[in-house]
């Protein structure tokens, strides 16, 4: 196998040359998980139009992540394109210091604007969701809290990144940006927790009067999945561990972050125009058989009927 000469290898020190790798390997996987939401999306709008009702609100929604994610990729692959082609001469010589030292040019805040707006819809839309599975607005207001805190440092983190010496890794943008990832990240798994914790104590309940069927649909292991967001949590929690140890990995998980974001509400949504997503009239089902088996279960065969697909 030809092999190049070892004395084109580049010269620079091995965690420089490990950080430009992960730049540009980390702009690929954004590439990849677009490819994927593109599929994602496609396919949640084939089920909202050919839906016997129409949703306005819903096609607008996935829209707009659609376009803010799209904004987000395209802003990736343009900063990319300038620290490594654009601006190969920028003073120091080293393409690197473009990422490092004008992270405050417009595409990467406007990039970077778009994925907080992501982080802001999605969490809206799963906090929504809890109340749903909880049929209890007293359990949303935790979360709801949180997601206020996180805006604030989102956007704080922002002001302070788009200054005139500014970065996402100044010091001003991390003091906000630090607790901005924090929130974030806690609000998903304390989300995503409080939902998985219904959908295993449902499980139960319809494991004993409503059958499997019944059990699979509204709590098996691809409702948990999905309803939970346990991907979007999954990947919220390595990027905080790696971004607040200060490990390079985490640039990795940067641009794939908004699309699996974007991901999550699109697969709950399709489940719900597939009749499989979990309802209020599925929490009021739930109630009686609840009190059913308090009782004589007498009355599960009628009472069952609100749970179906």
């Amino acid at each position: 196998m030809t092999t190049l000469p070892s004395s084109w290898a580049t010269q620079e020190p091995h965690a420089l040359l490990w950080y430009e790798q992960v730049i540009n390997a980390a702009v690929s996987i954004g590439c990849v998980a677009y490819g994927l939401h593109i599929a994602v999306f496609a396919t949640c709008s084939y089920y909202l139009i050919t839906a016997k009702r129409f949703s306005w609100f819903y096609q607008i929604y996935i829209t707009i992540l659609f376009i803010l994610a799209s904004t987000n990729i395209a802003c990736n692959v343009r900063f990319s394109e300038l620290s490594w082609i654009d601006e190969r001469n920028y003073p120091g010589g080293e393409a690197h210091k473009v990422h490092l030292e004008q992270d405050n040019l417009p595409v990467h805040i406007v990039g970077d604007a778009a994925a907080n707006t992501i982080t802001l819809m999605v969490d809206v839309l799963l906090i929504y969701r809890c109340y749903i599975i909880w049929a209890s607005w007293k359990i949303v207001v935790l979360p709801s809290m949180m997601l206020v805190a996180s805006t604030t440092m989102s956007i704080l983190r922002t002001i302070a990144a788009a200054q005139p010496a500014g970065s996402i890794f100044a010091a001003s943008a991390v003091r906000f940006g630090l607790p901005y990832w924090a929130l974030s990240m806690t609000l998903n798994m304390l989300v995503t927790i409080t939902i998985v914790t219904r959908l295993v104590l449902a499980r139960r309940a319809f494991q004993a009067s409503a059958g499997q069927g019944y059990r699979d649909t509204y709590s098996g292991i691809s409702a948990m999945l999905v309803e939970s967001a346990l991907p979007y949590a999954i990947v919220s929690l390595i990027l905080i561990i790696l971004y607040a140890r200060g490990n390079t990995a985490e640039i990795l998980f940067v641009p794939l972050l908004p699309h699996i974001q974007c991901i999550a509400p699109e697969l709950i949504i399709i489940r719900v125009r597939r009749g499989r997503a979990w309802t209020k009239e599925t929490s009021q089902s739930l109630s009686t058989l609840r009190f059913d088996q308090q009782g004589d279960h007498s009355g599960t065969a009628i009472e069952t009927t609100g749970l179906k697909r």
